[in-house]
């Protein structure tokens, strides 16, 4: 859910045009993953220092295609750092640096490094942090602003990555990509935007890209060869031979080497025992190929080509297989997420394989949408005939209740949608936090809901808060809202469920409501097994809707999960009472070895089916072992097979000799393997040792 609108900024004004790109200057060269950066350590996380020490959290790893942004706009509008050094990512990574004593890299962050870029140059103020709602329309009115001027850099992709933005023109924001080649801001889902203000006394007025030179004559004879860049194989480039005059539109200096822009690109000239040698990318003639292989499904692309230098748009052709749902392609044939969707791009001069990506279409629910008053009217009948199956409504924020909130209700439930909600909370204390859901229970009474309710949890303060008090809130949150006789889970980032939210102590994945958008906006990625609910889009477009719209998958069966569980809450799997099967802690255990799946079903009361330990379903002739799960009403419970404590599906030395060092302290057998032998009790004793050796002696039958 991204906020609406952007905070005025304020700056003075100065020479650059808002309705033209900056300078095309040295930074054309500047690539985030350049060799030349090594030494800064750009790129690495974590790293060791020259004398031998690891560094885990002090480094660049998560800021070189930052820095490397602000010094892209830095050196178009002529800035320095504070003690006049011209700015380059070599210059402004060492003063971050800062002599090895990690100074302005001790916290992680786009505004931890805000805060630095302020102390370092000059003239750069940080102005604000945002997450706009339509980026492109206000980047671009951001850009166009008369009487302003701001340097702006874009969080794309998860905030995984930093772009600099550089100009808008007919609707489109053209980028410079530290990392990539891409030109549009379009072909990335924006993340936040870093917004500087520039202050006019410290601009150089003069500063402009190198002036170009007309030709370049090679000096040296052929076959001296200097690399153009770390993507380019050596043995991919050749040199012209001498005398050759080639034609270059532009020169600009970095770091020791000479770069021109020609019709191939930009290369290096670089000074050889006295004499200028010139290299390039060998000729776009030579080939590349990309094969397409269904991983067992029919239809699919036909193989493409590629030339060396180019982007290949991949075909937009897919295939089919019954019973799943494409997601798109990887070169791992294992994968569960896909590297490349269709009509996506491959940059990589070299031949590929790529393999159908698949997600078995009973992990899914159905495809829905999350709406707020951002979306002005919405025609809830059009939306229902898009194939959008669910709805998860804005009722309010810690600021008051969602102006559209109960239009949405009234509209989704007419065309019968399946209804959740969430709740947008600014809490930074358990007491505020208490107030939001008491505020967010008063919205939803008199309201039935057959999808979750969420609070929401992403604001820049909040992540200021440990990890224990944001749980300590959520869980308070939850509390107020159980009560009531609601089931409510927990939205934030996928990032924040790995660094701030514990989310097995909010009641695991089932609860868990993730976002970390796609570049392509398509659902390419399968999370089932991390969350619940999985928004992989926020610039979606449906029928009914005129603004773009956040676009969400559901895993689970919710309706039917919350229609047959008591309080709304997910209930253990029930064995039959002559079953002799326990569930403790979320793990079942008993049974006996060589029960197939059906056979193990006949023991619960309801219906339930069973898994392999990758998630795969099992078909019913199968055996079980220790590792495989059962799922049970949407929910996945672990088996241990009695007597199977290695999983491998039998009874051997190997089970017995682990439990021997699991109660000598050499060995810990955790989860399904630890109660796959509880065999005279809930807890592993000599006792059990003795009675499985036996069994596998020969002298005692555990199943007897």
């Amino acid at each position: 859910m991204l906020l609406a609108g952007l905070v005025p900024l304020h700056a003075l004004a100065f020479g650059h045009s808002a309705t033209t790109p900056l300078p095309d200057g040295l930074y054309k060269s500047w690539k985030q993953t350049d060799e030349r950066w090594r030494d800064l350590v750009i790129g690495k996380d974590p790293w060791t220092d020259g004398a031998g020490n690891r560094h885990e959290e002090e480094t660049m790893g998560h800021a070189g295609c930052l820095i490397t942004s602000m010094a892209i706009l830095s050196r178009a509008y002529g800035l320095t750092l504070k003690d006049g050094t011209e700015i380059t990512p070599l210059t402004l990574g060492n003063a971050m640096y800062d002599n090895g004593s990690c100074k302005y890299l001790n916290e992680r962050g786009g505004t931890k490094y805000a805060t630095a870029f302020d102390a370092l140059i000059p003239g750069v103020r940080f102005a604000d942090f945002e997450q706009p709602g339509n980026p492109t329309d206000r980047i671009a009115k951001l850009l166009s602003d008369a009487g302003k001027e701001y340097i702006i850099v874009a969080g794309v992709n998860g905030g995984g990555h930093y772009v600099a933005v550089d100009y808008a023109e007919n609707g489109k924001v053209h980028i410079c990509d530290p990392g990539y080649n891409r030109t549009l801001l379009s072909e990335y889902s924006v993340y936040c935007l870093l917004v500087y203000t520039v202050d006019e006394q410290y601009v150089d007025p003069g500063a402009s890209a190198p002036p170009a030179t007309s030709l370049w004559v090679v000096t040296e004879p052929a076959g001296v060869r200097v690399r153009t860049a770390p993507s380019v194989d050596a043995e991919k480039l050749f040199s012209y031979a001498k005398g050759t005059q080639i034609e270059v539109l532009e020169t600009v200096e970095a770091d020791g080497y000479l770069w021109g822009r020609h019709a191939a690109g930009w290369s290096a000239l670089r000074m050889l025992n006295g004499e200028e040698v010139y290299c390039v990318p060998v000729p776009t003639g030579e080939q590349f190929t990309v094969t397409y292989h269904t991983n067992g499904g029919t239809g699919g692309p036909a193989p493409q080509q590629k030339a060396v230098g180019t982007d290949l748009r991949l075909s937009s052709d897919v295939p089919t297989k019954k019973g799943y749902r494409f997601l798109g392609w990887s070169t791992d044939p294992s994968a569960i997420s896909a590297e490349y969707v269709p009509g996506g791009w491959y940059r990589t001069d070299a031949s590929a394989a790529l393999y159908a990506v698949w997600m078995p279409e009973s992990d899914l629910f159905g495809f829905g949408i999350d709406v707020s008053a951002h979306q002005g009217t919405v025609d809830w009948e059009k939306v229902a005939s898009d194939g959008i199956r669910f709805v998860i409504l804005r009722a309010g924020t810690s600021r008051g209740k969602d102006e559209r909130f109960e239009e949405n209700y009234r509209g989704a439930k007419a065309a019968g949608l399946h209804i959740g909600s969430y709740f947008y909370s600014y809490a930074l204390t358990e007491a505020d936090m208490q107030k939001d859901a008491e505020s967010f229970r008063s919205y939803l009474a008199g309201k039935t809901f057959d999808m979750p309710v969420y609070l929401d949890l992403e604001t820049e303060e909040q992540a200021k808060l440990s990890s224990e008090k944001l749980v300590q809130m959520a869980l308070r949150f939850q509390a107020t809202l159980e009560d009531a006789g609601l089931f409510c889970g927990v939205y934030s980032s996928s990032s924040w469920f790995q660094t701030k939210l514990d989310g097995d102590r909010l009641g695991g994945r089932d609860y868990l409501w993730g976002a970390q958008w796609t570049a392509s906006g398509t659902l390419s990625q399968n999370r089932s097994r991390e969350f619940g609910l999985y928004q992989y889009s926020e610039t979606g477009r449906v029928n009914g809707i005129s603004t773009t719209v956040d676009l969400d998958v559901c895993y689970l069966d919710y309706p039917t999960l919350l229609a047959n569980t008591a309080a709304n809450r997910p209930a253990d799997p029930v064995p039959t009472p002559e079953s002799g099967l326990n569930v403790r802690e979320g793990i079942v255990f008993g049974g006996k070895i060589g029960m197939t799946a059906q056979e193990w079903s006949a023991l619960f009361v309801g219906s339930v089916k069973f898994r392999h330990a990758d998630g795969t379903l099992m078909e019913p002739e199968e055996v079980v072992c220790t590792g495989c799960e059962v799922e049970y009403e949407g929910r996945s419970f672990p088996v241990g097979v009695r007597g199977d404590v290695s999983g491998d599906g039998k009874t051997d030395s190997t089970d017995y000799l682990l439990v021997k060092r699991n109660l000598l302290g050499t060995y810990t057998l955790e989860g399904s393997a630890y109660y796959a032998c509880c065999l005279s009790g809930e807890e592993v004793t000599a006792v059990d040792y003795l009675l499985l050796k036996r069994h596998v002696l020969g002298t005692l039958n555990l199943y007897g």
